[in-house]
C-alpha cells in the first residue's frame, strides 16, 4: 500500500515562519516583532536620534510632491495620524480614516450634527485628536537599548515644541538625516490631572552632534510606520460607531448604547434640566484623557502645552510650574472664550474652564432669548 502523504507537510514550517515575524497588537497599532514601544519618564530626561523611514503610503498626510516631502519611496521622519476615542460599546480608540486619505463616518456624522446645531459636548466627544508616530534610537539611556524603538505621542506633547525649535533655528532641520543628523536631548515635565497617572510633557529640546553616523543599510532595521497603523474599513468603523449590543437577562434584553447614541442622549437630558445659577466647581478630567492613558503604560497623554509668544527665545515649556497669564473673559490659549469650550485639547487642563463654561451658558441663554 502506498504511503499516505502527510497533511502537515509544508504547513508547520509556514506557521513557524509566521510566528517568527508576526507582530503584536498595541491598541490601534501593530508592532513588528522585536520592536519596543518607547515611553519617556515623567519629569525625566531623554536623549535619542529620530530615524527616518521609507514612505509606502501614497496618501501620507505630510505629502508635498513639489517639495518631495513624504512621497512614496522617499524618507520622512514622522507618520501623522488622528484618533477617535470612546467609540462604540467597548469605547475603543480607533484611527480616523482621514489619516489614510479616506472618508471617515465619525467625522461625517460630526459634521452633520454640527450643521444641526448639536450640543458642543456631543461634538467634542467625536472630535479627532492629532498624534505622530516616530522611529527613534535611545542614546545612553539606562533602561533602553540603542536599537530602533517606536514612539507614539500626541502632537501637543512633542511635535508642537519641536516645530517651535525648528522655526527658531532652521539649521536643526537636518536632525533626522542618517549621515548629518542631530541627537535630541529632551527634558520632560511631569503633568498630573486629578484622578489620573502622571505623564510626560516635553518642556525643552536641545540638539547636539551625533557621536556616530548611521549607514544606509540601517534602514533595514527601521519599522515601516505606514504599515503599523490599524486601518478599519468605512463599514467596519461605521458599524462600530453606531453599534448596539444586547445582553439577555431574564425575559427583557438590556441594550447598551453606542457612543453616538450616548452623546445624543446626554444632549437631550441637558435640555430637560432646569437652569440653575452657575457655581464654580473644581473640574474633573474628561474621560478621553483617562482613556488615552491606557495607550502607553508609562503614561503619555494629550494635554495642552503652552506656546511662547514673541519675542522668541529658547522654548521652555512646563504644565506644572508655569501658568499662562489669564485676562478676564479671554482664553489663555488663544481660542474663543465661551464658545470653543471642550472643543480643544487645551480645555482638558485649562485653569479658566469654569469661567468659560459660565460664559457659554450665558451666551446660550441670550441666544435663546433673542430667538423668542
Amino acid at each position: 500500500m502506498a504511503k499516505k502523504k502527510s497533511s502537515f507537510l509544508g504547513k508547520v514550517t509556514a506557521d513557524a515562519k509566521r510566528q517568527k515575524t508576526a507582530g503584536s497588537s498595541y491598541g490601534y497599532l501593530t508592532i513588528p516583532k522585536g520592536i519596543t514601544v518607547f515611553s519617556p519618564t515623567p519629569g525625566g530626561r531623554a536623549k535619542f536620534d529620530i530615524i527616518p523611514y521609507e514612505i509606502v503610503n501614497p496618501k501620507h498626510p505630510d505629502k508635498n510632491e513639489e517639495l518631495e516631502i513624504a512621497v512614496v519611496d522617499t524618507l520622512w521622519y514622522k507618520r501623522p495620524f488622528k484618533i477617535h476615542r470612546n467609540v462604540g460599546v467597548s469605547r475603543e480608540t480607533v484611527i480616523c480614516l482621514t489619516s489614510f486619505g479616506k472618508k471617515c463616518p465619525i467625522c461625517e456624522y460630526r459634521q452633520k450634527r454640527q450643521s444641526e446645531k448639536a450640543d458642543k459636548k456631543e461634538l467634542a466627544s467625536m472630535r479627532a485628536s492629532d498624534r505622530n508616530l516616530y522611529c527613534l534610537v535611545p542614546i545612553g539611556m539606562e533602561d533602553w537599548k540603542e536599537i530602533p524603538h517606536v514612539w507614539d505621542i500626541s502632537q501637543f506633547l512633542f511635535q508642537d515644541l519641536l516645530n517651535d525649535e525648528l522655526e527658531e533655528d532652521d539649521s536643526y532641520q537636518i536632525f533626522p538625516d542618517l549621515d548629518e543628523g542631530l541627537t535630541l536631548k529632551v527634558r520632560f515635565d511631569e503633568t498630573i490631572i486629578e484622578g489620573g497617572k502622571p505623564f510626560a510633557t516635553a518642556a525643552r529640546i536641545d540638539f547636539e552632534e551625533r557621536d556616530a553616523t548611521y549607514p544606509e543599510d540601517f534602514l533595514n532595521d527601521v519599522p515601516n510606520l505606514d504599515a503599523m497603523l490599524t486601518e478599519l474599513t468605512y463599514k467596519q468603523l461605521e458599524d462600530k460607531f453606531f453599534e448596539m449590543e444586547e445582553e439577555v437577562t431574564g425575559e427583557e434584553p438590556i441594550k447598551e448604547e453606542s457612543s453616538s447614541r450616548r452623546v445624543r442622549k446626554i444632549a437631550k437630558e441637558e435640555e430637560k434640566v432646569e437652569e440653575k445659577p452657575a457655581t464654580r466647581k473644581r473640574r474633573t478630567p474628561k474621560k478621553e484623557v483617562k482613556e488615552s492613558e491606557e495607550l502607553q503604560d508609562q503614561g503619555e497623554k494629550v494635554p495642552f502645552v503652552e506656546k511662547k509668544e514673541e519675542p522668541k527665545k529658547r522654548v521652555r515649556r512646563t504644565t506644572k510650574k508655569v501658568e499662562p497669564k489669564v485676562e478676564e473673559n479671554k482664553c489663555p490659549h488663544g481660542f474663543e472664550f465661551g464658545v470653543d469650550i471642550d472643543t480643544k485639547d487645551a480645555c482638558d487642563i485649562c485653569e479658566v474652564w469654569n469661567d468659560c463654561a459660565e460664559a457659554e451658558q450665558s451666551n446660550c441663554a441670550e441666544a435663546e432669548q433673542s430667538n423668542k
